[in-house]
């Protein structure tokens, strides 16, 4: 067995022990020795899972309170899910969240526009019951580049009354995800002061095309709805290097969530793929209540142009 094996209590081997003989007794009728093998697969099976969750380290994303845990148990329910995979679990800014998406927030699934929009929605609220003096921040639905890149081809007039009740240039931050061919999700920010847009890419894309089409909308938003004329060379767009990584294909939604959470609450980006698991969960929390549970680092923060101010 592994040296790291050697430094579990006598107790934890045990109980280890007994977990692995548990699963697979009455199952199948076996010889003495092909189920001792079968055990001590289990056995290391089971130990490197303990001794990945000791050498881990509590992520601030994590919740590890008993009313939370049980709130978010109940809600990723698998057995539940499929018996009754439309059942609506809550309704966040008009966005129904049924039981088949919320699943989706287990380990393993990608993310959907269900999830992206109501999470997203939680945290504009958050930033809106704060107040002007820390900057508006204006979250974009997912589907609003759907409309504006239509067919792979720039499309303002199906965007255009999309801010008929926003003003965009009151705003210190826009943010805009995307799922880019429902293969992929980023975010963009966008710095109205600086006139500048951030890409946040956790697979490190460049995404020139989705930064043209962007720059484009918001050269003929301010045409059309202030009657400012504005040259392209004005909108600076940079793909962000020190974007989070992710390690696998799915878990580029929960960044996008986390990261656009992050700039817009004013907090340094502490965005990880060890954290994806408290992330994905936390998420479900805050849906289930329908308010963002603040971390520690986030109260009082302040937004200027979707970074924290020093």
């Amino acid at each position: 067995m592994h040296r790291a094996s050697r430094r579990v209590s006598d107790g934890m081997l045990g109980r280890l022990v007994r977990r692995a003989a548990g699963r697979g007794r009455g199952r199948l009728h076996l010889s003495s020795g092909v189920w001792f093998h079968l055990i001590l697969h289990r056995i290391r099976a089971l130990l490197a899972r303990k001794l990945r969750a000791r050498r881990s380290p509590r992520s601030s994303w994590q919740l590890a309170d008993g009313e939370a845990v049980r709130l978010i148990d109940a809600a990723l329910d698998a057995a539940a899910a499929q018996s009754a995979p439309h059942e609506v679990l809550v309704v966040v800014r008009d966005q129904p969240i049924t039981r088949a998406a919320m699943a989706r927030l287990r380990e393993g699934a990608w993310l959907n526009d269900e999830l992206v929009n109501g999470y997203l929605g939680l945290v504009a609220e958050r930033c809106a019951a704060r107040g002007d003096a820390r900057g508006r921040v204006h979250v974009m639905s997912t589907f609003f580049y759907h409309k504006l890149a239509a067919g792979a081809s720039y499309n303002y007039e199906g965007v255009s009354r999309w801010t008929r009740e926003v003003e965009l240039r009151a705003c210190a931050l826009v943010l805009f995800p995307i799922n880019l061919g429902n293969a992929h999700w980023i975010v963009v920010a966008l710095d109205v002061r600086k006139r500048h847009f951030d890409v946040w890419d956790s697979l490190h894309g460049r995404h020139h095309a989705c930064a043209r089409m962007l720059r484009r909308y918001i050269i003929d938003e301010w045409l059309q709805k202030y009657g400012e004329r504005t040259a392209a060379a004005e909108w600076t767009c940079v793909p962000r290097d020190d974007a989070p990584r992710q390690h696998n294909g799915f878990d580029c939604g929960v960044f996008v969530c986390a990261v656009a959470r992050c700039l817009a609450l004013g907090v340094p980006i502490d965005v990880s793929q060890d954290a994806m698991a408290d992330i994905r969960r936390r998420i479900v929390f805050e849906l289930m209540r329908r308010r963002l549970k603040l971390r520690a680092c986030e109260n009082g923060a302040a937004v200027v142009g979707g970074h924290a101010a020093t």
